[in-house]
């Protein structure tokens, strides 16, 4: 048959939808940084292979404006060679004067020969100025190519001052999102294994309901079937008695069961409004306030003093005393119609299995067993399995 979730199952399912919550939005983030450092690792081989590049460009153009310039040299010395052997030329002519020249003109005895000197001069005149212009124009074509091999020089060494920049914020970006990531990765394994402690406590739990139910139900089985033994007995007898004999009333033999299930004297349930506290103290977390950003306190935790006594709130029966994680020292009472009460965190229990106890009987000492930051008391009513707020049962 299902059964109500008790207060402390709704704590651990609360605790529990709170984790997996974390989880899936952290594990959502990782993956998310996850694929920005596969973009920055993309980025920063393009960067690389771009640096690379153009570095190999830089160094090409440094070594084509070297040879340009050697090239340049060189035609300037062959420029002035030939400057030169002009000058020397023109010189000579102008030294020599007019007469020379006639002289020269009147000792050739063919008039032929006159001529192919005169064609001759003329031929290393023009070769001269036309050497000397070719070289003028090679060496402003230089001049225009060095230029704009210089701009190009100065655009690449930016070029590579920025790869280098984008490179570096690159890097740091990466190296911050990975340091990022390694936080991330530590508390996921953290609050995974937090989520997996819960999941431990829950099932512990609800094992022990399932078992207190269980043997609750046994109980009530025997006593059912012991109740009818008692009736068909008594019918029996009855049945038997002589007709002298109507007039008394048949008494039942007591319950050979009734040791094991509790009977109070007042009902549980009138008992709302005015239970005492189970120990003196503040309470510090009430019933359903915050705990964190996404939980909520299910139960009552009453801060005391540590060893503190703890009191039973109303008589009852033993049916859990022992450690259970997350609860520390606990002792569960059984009350009538299917009310319990719980007392955790206690440092030690005075009472075992099965004890019959009173109102007000010492049963536990508070502590802060199970890793409580300061000692204090966490106490529960619930009845089946479904919680009650304790508020509105203390007086």
């Amino acid at each position: 048959m299902a059964q109500a979730e008790t207060k402390e199952q709704k704590k651990l399912h609360s605790e529990i939808s709170v984790l997996s919550t974390e989880l899936v939005r952290q594990k959502k983030r990782f993956n998310e940084m996850n694929a920005e450092v596969t973009q920055l690792e993309k980025k920063l081989g393009d960067i690389s292979r771009q640096q690379y590049e153009t570095e190999k460009k830089i160094t090409e153009t440094i070594q084509h404006l070297e040879q340009e310039n050697r090239r340049k040299i060189a035609l300037e010395q062959s420029l002035l060679v030939q400057r030169s052997g002009m000058a020397q030329q023109l010189q000579a002519m102008y030294t020599a004067g007019e007469q020379s020249h006639l002289r020269m003109l009147l000792r050739q005895d063919n008039p032929a020969d006159i001529s192919r000197t005169l064609h001759y001069f003329d031929y290393l005149n023009q070769s001269r100025a036309q050497k000397i212009n070719t070289i003028h124009t090679t060496i402003d074509e230089i001049r225009v190519l060095t230029k704009s091999m210089e701009k190009d020089r100065v655009y690449l060494s930016g070029l590579e001052e920025t790869l280098t920049v984008q490179k570096r914020e690159t890097q740091s970006t990466l190296q911050a999102r990975e340091t990022v990531m390694q936080r991330l990765n530590s508390d996921i394994r953290s609050k995974q294994s937090q989520l997996d402690r819960l999941h431990k406590q829950e099932a512990a739990l609800q094992a022990e309901i399932d078992r207190i139910a269980r043997k609750r139900e046994a109980e009530r089985r025997r006593q059912r079937e012991a109740e009818k033994r008692r009736r068909s007995a008594a019918e029996a007898a009855r049945q038997q008695q002589t007709i002298a004999s109507r007039a008394q009333t048949s008494q039942p033999a007591a319950p050979t069961q009734a040791a094991r299930h509790f009977r109070p004297g007042k009902p549980f349930s009138g008992l709302k409004g005015k239970l005492p506290k189970p120990v003196n103290g503040r309470i510090i977390h009430t019933y359903n306030s915050v705990r964190n950003e996404k939980q909520r306190w299910r139960g009552v935790v009453i801060a005391a003093p540590g060893g503190a006594r703890v009191q039973a709130v109303a008589s009852g029966r033993v049916v859990f005393s022992g450690w259970m994680d997350g609860y520390g020292h606990l002792i569960i009472l059984e009350h009538d119609a299917n009310y319990m009460s719980l007392y955790g965190y206690n440092r030690t229990v005075y009472k075992r299995l099965g004890q019959l106890v009173k109102a007000g009987d010492v049963i536990a000492a508070v502590g802060n067993s199970s890793g409580q930051r300061q000692n204090a008391l966490y106490f529960e009513i619930r009845r089946r399995t479904t919680p009650q707020n304790p508020a509105q049962w203390f007086r």
